[in-house]
C-alpha cells in the first residue's frame, strides 16, 4: 500500500515515478483501489507525459463536481465521467480504454459508471517512451507539479495492463473478488521499491480484506464534562448521536475507549434514558426500547436517576458495567458517527484560502476538525500558569501555510467551534479582520438555528417559531436591495424594444351602488399588480404567497402608481381599504452561498415577481344611455392609467381574463351581465387598460309596477265603448277618470327615474297611454255630439224631418261606437309591435373619445 501526503500537507514532492519504459498502447486497462484522506482541486492518480506533450494519458478526479477526468493522446480524446469519491473510505475502480476499437468502460465497486462503444472515431494510441507519475500531475514532461493537483490518500492493488480486460474480470476486481485473468500487468505495485522512484511515499503491506472494507461507523470521545442533556444536544449538533451499546462487543469497545481517557474522564454517558412512567430504558437517539443492558447486579434504581453511565474507574476497571445516574451529573461524551459527518463553515469570503467543509477525526485521542482540502481546526489548551478564566482557544490554519490562520477564544471549557463565533482572521486572501463565522452540520434544504440544531429550510421565516432559541424568525427581510437602488425608477427593460410588463388583475367583490340619477356607480374591488424587478434579490420565499408578505420600511421597491378613471377619463374617487405587498415564488432557489451566515434561500427578482394587492372602494362616473329605459343595457368602464410612464417603458397587461366578479350579480334595478378587460390607447404614448361592465335592466319591476297598471287603465278607458251610448255621463266620467289617473301615474313615475332631454321608451309608453285615453275622451264626446246635435246636412236629412233626423243621429253614434271598439285594439296591437321592435333594436353606438394630451386629463 502506498500512502501519499499522510500529514495532509499538499505538496509537490510526494509521488511515485515509474522507472521502466512505457510501450505504445492501443488498448489499456487501469485498476486500483483508492483511500482518499483529503481532497485536492484535482485528485491526481496517474499522469503520463510524452516528450512532445504532457497529457498523453491522464486519469484524475474532481471531488467537488463528482467526476472522473480522463484525457489521452495529446488531448485528442477527453471524457468526464460522473463518479463520486468518499473521504476515508476504500473504493475499487477499473478503467478500460480501447483506442483502436473505440470501446471504453469505467467500473466502480461493481457498478458500471461509463460504458460506450465507438466512443473514439479515429484510431488513436498512447505513444511510448514517456514519463509516468503517480500522485502528481505533469504540466510539462517530468515536472511542472502543482500542489493543488496531487493525491492525499492511499493506493493499493495498482495495475496497468496493455489490453482491455473482460467486463467480468473488472467487475470481480471492483467487487474485491478474484479477477481470474491471465494477463499480467505491465506496471504494478508487486515490486514497488524496484520499479518506482519513491519521493516521500509511505509503503506498507496489509490484508486485502482491509482494502475492500467500506466506511464504518466510528466513535469519538470528547474529554469535556457535560450534563446528559447537554451531551445529547452536543452530539446532535455535530451530526451524530450519543452512543448506546447494542451488544457486548460494542460495550467492550466503548468501555475500552473510555478507559484510555480515565485520567481526564471520571465516566462517560451512555445514550439511554429511563422512562419514568413505564419503568423501562430506551435509546435516546432511536426512541426504542433497548435490547441490551449491562447494569451491575446490585444496581439500585432511583426515580432521580433516569440516565446511565459506565461505573467509575475506582468501582471497576474493565468490566464495562453500567450504573444509573442523575441526569444533572457531568461526565464525558462519546458521540457515535454512522459515517463521516461534514460541517460547513459559513461566512468566509469568496476568495478565502480556508476550506468551507470539515469533518471530525480523532488524532491521538484529541478531537480535530479536518478540512476537506487543505485546512485543519485544532484546540489549544491554556498554559499551566494561565488565569482561571483562560480556557484556551481554537485555531483554524492552512496545513501547507500555517501563517494563514484564524482563532477564537473559548468562553467556557466545553466551547467548541460549532455555532456562531467571532473569529480573528490573519493573512487570508480577504485580509486580516474579525469576522463572524458559523459552523453547522446542517445538510442541504436545512436551516441551522443559533443553538446548532437543524430544521427544514421551509420552516425559516414561516411566521411560526420552530427553533428553541427562536432564531428561525429573526432577520426575515424578504428584499435585498442593491446599493444604488432607486425606488422612483421602474425596473429596467431587458430589451430596448420590449416594455416591462405589469400584469393587472381586478377582482370585483361587490357593487355597492348603481345610481342612475347621479350617473355613477360605487364598487368594491381588489386590484392585483404583478411585475418583476431584476435589480432585486428575494429571500425566504414560500410556495404559499400569503407567507411572503413584505413589511415596507424606509427603503421600498418600485411599485406602480395607478390612477382610476371612469367614462371619458373622468377622475374617480378612490378610497384605499387595505394594501399590502408580497412576493410570489415561481422558481427554485439559487444554490446555497456559504459566504452567508444563514442558509437563507435566495431567489432572483427577474423570475419571481412582486405582487401589490389593493382593496379599494371606487366611485366613478358612467355615461348612461337611457333611450331604451327600462329595457336598457348599460356599459360602464373603469380604466387605469400608470402615471408618468409611457407604454414604451411599462405596459399594463391583463393577467388571464383580467377581471372577475364574485359578488351578487342581481342588483337593486340592474343585473351585471358580463365584465370584460379592455385596453385602449390614449393618444400615442399612453395605455389605458380597464374593464367594461354590461348591466341589464331588471325590467320585470317596471312591467309589473308600471306597464301592467297603466295598460289596465287604458283598457278601462277602452271599456267605455261597451257602455250604452245613451249613458254619456257614465262614459265620460270613466274616460276622464282613467285619463287623470294615467296622468298622475306619469307624473309620479317621472319623478323616480332619471330626467333626460330625450324621450325614453317609458316616456313613449306614457305618451301613448295618455294620448289614447285622451282620444277616448274626445271620441266619447264626439259620439255624444253626433247623437244629439249632428246637423242634417251631415246625415243627408231634409229640414223639418226631426224624427228621421233623430233616428239617423242615433244610428251614426252607434256605428261610430262600434267602429271604436274595433279600431282601438288594432291601433294598440300595432303600437305594441312598434314598441317592442324599438326596444329590441335601438342601440346607441359608443363613440371613441380623443384626449389631446396626458397633462390635460390629469389637470
Amino acid at each position: 500500500m502506498a500512502t501519499f501526503q499522510r500529514s495532509g500537507v499538499a505538496s509537490t514532492d510526494t509521488y511515485l515515478k515509474y522507472l521502466g519504459e512505457i510501450p505504445d498502447l492501443e488498448q489499456l486497462t487501469f485498476c486500483f483501489r483508492l483511500y482518499l484522506t483529503q481532497a485536492r482541486d484535482e485528485i491526481m492518480v496517474l499522469s503520463y507525459a510524452h516528450p512532445e506533450h504532457d497529457d498523453e494519458l491522464y486519469i484524475g478526479f474532481d471531488y467537488r463536481n463528482k467526476e472522473m477526468m480522463m484525457r489521452c493522446c495529446n488531448r485528442k480524446w477527453e471524457r468526464n465521467v460522473k463518479l463520486e469519491l468518499e473521504l476515508r473510505s476504500w473504493t475499487s475502480i477499473c478503467v478500460a480504454l480501447d483506442f483502436a476499437g473505440g470501446k471504453n468502460e469505467v467500473l466502480q465497486d461493481g457498478l458500471i459508471k461509463f460504458g460506450v462503444e465507438h466512443d473514439i472515431l479515429d484510431p488513436l494510441r498512447v505513444r511510448g517512451g514517456g514519463v509516468l507519475y503517480i500522485g502528481q500531475e505533469q504540466d510539462r514532461p517530468g515536472g511542472g507539479f502543482t500542489r493543488t493537483q496531487s493525491l492525499a490518500g492511499s493506493l493499493v492493488d495498482f495495475g496497468l495492463y496493455d489490453k482491455t480486460l473482460s467486463k467480468d474480470g473488472m467487475e470481480n476486481y471492483t467487487k474485491c473478488e478474484p479477477m481470474h485473468v491471465s494477463t499480467i500487468p505491465i506496471i504494478s505495485f508487486a515490486e514497488m521499491t524496484e520499479d518506482f522512484e519513491n519521493s516521500k511515499v509511505e509503503i506498507k503491506r496489509r490484508s486485502n480484506n482491509h482494502f475492500c472494507s467500506k466506511q464504518m461507523p466510528y466513535n469519538i470521545l470528547f474529554p469535556e464534562v457535560r450534563t446528559f442533556s447537554q451531551t445529547s444536544h452536543f452530539c446532535h449538533v455535530l451530526g451524530s448521536t450519543l452512543k448506546a451499546p447494542e451488544n457486548k462487543n460494542e460495550n467492550t469497545a466503548l468501555n475500552k475507549q473510555y478507559l484510555s481517557h480515565v485520567n481526564s474522564c471520571s465516566s462517560v454517558w451512555i445514550g439511554i434514558q429511563r422512562h419514568m412512567t413505564g419503568r423501562y430504558w430506551y435509546d435516546k437517539a432511536s426512541q426504542r426500547n433497548i435490547t441490551y443492558a449491562n447494569f451491575g447486579h446490585k444496581a439500585a434504581f432511583d426515580d432521580s436517576e433516569a440516565c446511565a453511565s459506565f461505573k467509575r474507574s475506582q468501582d471497576t476497571v474493565s468490566s464495562g458495567e453500567w450504573a444509573p445516574r442523575s441526569c444533572t451529573m457531568e461526565f464525558c461524551a462519546v458521540c457515535h458517527f454512522h459515517k463521516i459527518s461534514f460541517l460547513k463553515l459559513r461566512g468566509l469570503c469568496e476568495r478565502t484560502l480556508f476550506d468551507h467543509e470539515y469533518f471530525l477525526s480523532d488524532v491521538r485521542g484529541v478531537p480535530v476538525f479536518n478540512g476537506v482540502y487543505y485546512s485543519i481546526m485544532t484546540k489549544h489548551l491554556p498554559p499551566e500558569n494561565a488565569s482561571a478564566s483562560d480556557f484556551g482557544y481554537w485555531q483554524l490554519s492552512r496545513l501547507d501555510n500555517p501563517s494563514i490562520k484564524a482563532t477564537f477564544t473559548l468562553k467556557y471549557p466545553t466551547h467548541y467551534p460549532v455555532g456562531l463565533n467571532n473569529w480573528t482572521v490573519t493573512n487570508d486572501a480577504c485580509g486580516s479582520r474579525e469576522v463572524m463565522l458559523r459552523m453547522t452540520s446542517c445538510k442541504e434544504r436545512q436551516f441551522s438555528c443559533d443553538d446548532g440544531t437543524c430544521i427544514p429550510i421551509h420552516q425559516r421565516c414561516n411566521k411560526e417559531i420552530n427553533c428553541l432559541d427562536e432564531s428561525d424568525e429573526v432577520s426575515c427581510d424578504f428584499l435585498l436591495f442593491p446599493s444604488m437602488y432607486d425606488e422612483k425608477s421602474p425596473p429596467p427593460r431587458l430589451r430596448l424594444s420590449t416594455p416591462v410588463n405589469v400584469s393587472v388583475y381586478v377582482l370585483m367583490l361587490s357593487m355597492r351602488a348603481f345610481d342612475l340619477t347621479g350617473f355613477n356607480f360605487v364598487c368594491e374591488i381588489e386590484v392585483r399588480f404583478s411585475w418583476r424587478d431584476p435589480r432585486l434579490m428575494l429571500n425566504h420565499l414560500k410556495t404559499d404567497s400569503s407567507l411572503n408578505i413584505i413589511h415596507l420600511t424606509e427603503q421600498k421597491p418600485w411599485m406602480p402608481k395607478v390612477e382610476f378613471f371612469g367614462d371619458a377619463l373622468t377622475t374617480s374617487n378612490v378610497i384605499t381599504r387595505h394594501r399590502f405587498l408580497m412576493a410570489q415564488r415561481n422558481t427554485d432557489p439559487l444554490p446555497d452561498n456559504s459566504e452567508k451566515l444563514w442558509e437563507d434561500e435566495t431567489f432572483e427578482g427577474r423570475h419571481n415577481p412582486l405582487v401589490l394587492v389593493q382593496k379599494l372602494t371606487v366611485t366613478t362616473s358612467c355615461q348612461f344611455d337611457l333611450i331604451t329605459f327600462p329595457f336598457d343595457t348599460q356599459t360602464c368602464k373603469l380604466g387605469m392609467v400608470l402615471g408618468g410612464l409611457t407604454k414604451d417603458y411599462i405596459a399594463l397587461v391583463p393577467e388571464g381574463a383580467g377581471v372577475k366578479y364574485i359578488g351578487k350579480r342581481k342588483l337593486m334595478a340592474y343585473y351585471l351581465k358580463e365584465e370584460v378587460m379592455t385596453a385602449e390607447n390614449v393618444v400615442r404614448k399612453l395605455q389605458r387598460p380597464g374593464h367594461s361592465m354590461k348591466f341589464r335592466n331588471l325590467s320585470t319591476f317596471y312591467v309589473t309596477s308600471t306597464y301592467i297598471p297603466t295598460f289596465i287603465i287604458v283598457v278601462i278607458g277602452y271599456i267605455v265603448f261597451f257602455f250604452p251610448v245613451e249613458d254619456f255621463n257614465e262614459r265620460i266620467m270613466v274616460a276622464l277618470t282613467a285619463l287623470l289617473v294615467e296622468a298622475a301615474f306619469f307624473t309620479q313615475m317621472s319623478a323616480s327615474i332619471p330626467q333626460t332631454a330625450y324621450l325614453k321608451l317609458m316616456d313613449i309608453w306614457f305618451v301613448y297611454c295618455i294620448t289614447s285615453l285622451f282620444l277616448v275622451v274626445v271620441t266619447v264626446a264626439f259620439i255624444n255630439w253626433c247623437k244629439k246635435s249632428a246637423p242634417g246636412c251631415l246625415l243627408w236629412v231634409r229640414k223639418g224631418a226631426s224624427e228621421r233626423l233623430q233616428v239617423r243621429r242615433t244610428a251614426l253614434a252607434s256605428r261610430l261606437n262600434t267602429l271604436c271598439r274595433i279600431v282601438c285594439p288594432i291601433l294598440t296591437a300595432l303600437f305594441f309591435v312598434f314598441y317592442l321592435t324599438m326596444a329590441a333594436l335601438i342601440e346607441i353606438p359608443e363613440l371613441p373619445i380623443e384626449i389631446p394630451s396626458y397633462q390635460s386629463f390629469l389637470s
